[in-house]
């Protein structure tokens, strides 16, 4: 009886173990999505000076498209590293009731945005659970919550190009039409939905600091910051299956192929 009751106890352990490690199984994530760019420079805007974030300038005259690439790391169940390709494109312009509606200036601005980011998850994605919680009717199931919420912060590179329209240029201001690149720090929030153990949806939206002025093509002799932007999308990730050497599972195959 005794022997029974220590198999049971050790089986339960050994079970549980392996069942908090499962994240390590699964550590990479490749991630694609659609969302929104806004761009805030010198062109429109609010007329309240006091603005946080240009937060009061989001509009839907303003807002444009973009499209995400990724790829994730795990770390542990608390940090993950995350690699990302974006495009996006938006329009600025001094619209009636625009801090700078009379001068009538116009820009559309593409850019490109590979940077690499931090990521920590207030709520993570792999719950604990008790020893008895690990099986049900059909089994034992898995350890994932419903939702996960991390916040992140990175650097990266964005090369932009501005297609700036105006009537006529002006004494004083600097202007801008080629290709230009320029170091952007993202900071922001993300939220997940998981869905399966492979398929994953979540909503992230950062602010881009930028450090050029010339993202919309054009300068002004009272401008005091740099321009910044605004990335948000809606991603689907897919889990892909990692040895425990954190490689996935078809190159560890190939290295150990080539090793012997």
């Amino acid at each position: 009886m005794l022997k029974c009751y220590l198999t049971a106890v050790l089986f339960i352990t050994l079970s549980f173990k392996g069942f908090s490690q499962q994240w390590k199984l699964k550590r990479i994530e490749a991630l694609f999505g659609i969302g929104t760019t806004n761009v805030y420079s010198d062109l429109g805007g609010a007329p309240n000076a006091t603005n946080l974030l240009f937060i009061k300038d989001i509009t839907f005259r303003s807002t444009r498209p973009s499209f995400y690439l990724g790829i994730r790391y795990r770390v542990d169940p608390r940090f993950t590293i995350k690699t990302s390709l974006i495009y996006g494109y938006s329009k600025t312009e001094d619209f009636a009731g625009s801090r700078n509606e009379n001068r009538g200036f116009t820009s559309i601005t593409q850019l490109f945005e590979f940077s690499g980011n931090l990521e920590y998850y207030l709520l993570p994605e792999n719950r604990l659970l008790s020893s008895a919680a690990i099986f049900n009717r059909r089994g034992m199931i898995n350890n994932y919550s419903s939702f996960a919420l991390y916040v992140f912060a990175g650097v990266g590179a964005t090369m932009y190009w501005p297609d700036l329209e105006l009537a006529e240029t002006r004494p004083g201001d600097e202007y801008k039409y080629d290709i230009g690149v320029t170091a952007a720090f993202p900071l922001g929030l993300g939220l997940k939905y998981i869905i399966s153990d492979d398929w994953i949806i979540s909503y992230e939206v950062g602010y881009r600091q930028t450090l050029t002025d010339f993202l919309d093509g054009f300068k002004s002799p009272s401008s005091k910051m740099a321009d910044i932007y605004w990335i948000s999308s809606l991603n689907f990730s897919y889990r892909i299956p990692t040895t425990r050497r954190g490689l996935p599972v078809f190159l560890d195959r190939q290295w150990r192929r080539a090793r012997f």
